[in-house]
């Protein structure tokens, strides 16, 4: 890796904590660029929603980060129906 840039080493991973996933994600895109990070967090969200059971997507629905991007999505697509 360029200097500056994060070094991240098998001795960090661990297959057991979602902050090691993240922290592969983030350091794909410091060797590749931005896209390559959104598009490994958005196959990493794919992944784990292909998994659950539907108990599991209402459970995410329901928690506070999720609501929080729905209501501002929901305020978003207000706006954008809004007759200026």
């Amino acid at each position: 890796m360029a200097s500056g840039e994060s070094k991240l080493g098998p001795e960090d991973i661990d297959p057991d904590d979602i902050e090691s996933f993240l922290a592969m994600a983030r350091v794909h895109g410091e060797v590749s660029d931005t896209h390559e990070w959104i598009s490994d967090l958005e196959d990493i969200a794919r992944a784990a929603w292909r998994l659950m059971t539907d108990e599991q997507k209402e459970t995410f629905r329901a928690e506070p980060e999720i609501l929080a991007l729905t209501d501002a999505f929901g305020d978003f697509a207000d706006d954008q129906n809004a007759d200026f």
